[in-house]
């Protein structure tokens, strides 16, 4: 029964990506949620059609504790709840407005003037990075233009190489900020002059972090287009197209992240006590939110893991925190809570 739903689901928003002009335009309702668990990474794709395929598509294939499957160290918690309202939670995370072909296509979309005017998707990943102060670190892959690259513009162009700038210095200083590619050998472009106009700019203003997936698509196309045998679409590809695309732009990103250093967490069941030195955290990091400057001594608090930089896991009911080692007194150990 779910995978006939899912599949329906998959047809439908489909349908809304091609004859979207022909359906009345509504806000789209995403939730974004968190899973309360640390995640060392979080991933944040942001786009059109494109991106809201691959959403309803990753929804269908993780499994029920959030893996996605063929990367690891990815969760992803989906529920469709129909008319343009999502929900979603883990450590990854779609930016599109569903069936709103007209916001999220036009190149406002992704606007930051560096001074606090914001394009829809800006206020959507500020959302998302509020929602989730468990993530210590984002990484955000910018895979929107389609439309506005059809149109061959230097205008255009310039106008996404500014704003993309400013999310760069401005919105958001402490995320890895990706451009991917936009596949324009499809017959989508064939009447553009100039199709690979805006590819050149983010390539050319963003070298170290622009994701040239040329090739990747060359090889796919057109047998890894939506339905090449009916012609029925020119610019989307098949399901399975996207999740390779999505799940090996994660792996590049968790390659360029190796020499970055991590947390480890070793697994621990565990009751320690507060002292007058407890500081709650949000993050196994001093420079991290403070969820509770101070606490009373003396308290029990469950311990379910040690990181390698000193820090104790923490649950509290739903919520995972942190406390730094001197923090807590090792008074009575309690295995099997």
């Amino acid at each position: 029964m779910r995978k006939r739903i899912t599949v329906f689901l998959l047809c439908f928003v489909f349908a809304y990506t091609i004859f979207a002009d022909s359906f009345p335009v509504m806000a789209a309702q995403l939730s974004y949620e968190s899973d309360h668990e640390y995640h060392e990474e979080g991933y944040i794709f942001i786009g059109e059609s494109h991106i809201g395929i691959a959403m309803a598509y990753f929804g269908s294939i993780a499994d029920e504790a959030g893996n996605v499957p063929d990367v690891d160290g990815v969760k992803f918690f989906y529920t469709d709840n129909g008319l343009d309202n999502y929900v979603m939670k883990g450590n990854l995370f779609f930016v599109c407005e569903g069936t709103d072909k007209r916001t999220q296509s036009a190149k406002e979309y992704i606007y930051s003037d560096g001074n606090g005017r914001r394009g829809k998707a800006v206020e959507r990943v500020h959302a998302v990075i509020e929602a989730n102060p468990n993530i210590a670190h984002w990484n955000i892959i910018l895979y929107q233009g389609t439309a506005q690259a059809k149109l061959g513009s230097q205008s255009i162009a310039d106008y996404y190489v500014a704003s993309y700038q400013n999310w760069i210095d401005y919105e958001f200083p402490e995320a890895d900020i990706y451009f991917l590619s936009i596949s324009t050998m499809t017959k989508y472009f064939k009447a553009c002059r100039n199709p690979e106009l805006l590819n050149d700019a983010l390539r050319c203003a963003f070298p170290d972090t622009f994701l040239d997936y040329t090739e990747f698509y060359n090889e796919r196309y057109p047998q890894g287009m939506w339905d090449p045998s009916q012609r029925s679409d020119t610019v989307h590809w098949s399901w399975n197209t996207y999740q390779e695309l999505i799940t090996g732009v994660i792996r590049e990103v968790q390659n360029r992240r190796l020499d970055t250093d991590t947390i480890n967490i070793v697994t621990t069941d565990t009751v320690l006590y507060t002292n007058d030195s407890t500081v709650i955290y949000a993050l196994p990091n001093l420079d991290s939110e403070v969820l509770f400057p101070r606490v009373e001594t003396g308290l029990p608090i469950h311990v379910t893991g040690i990181t390698d930089n000193g820090f104790f896991r923490i649950a509290l009911g739903e919520t995972t925190a942190y406390v730094e080692a001197a923090g807590l007194d090792e008074t009575t150990k309690v295995s099997g809570m």
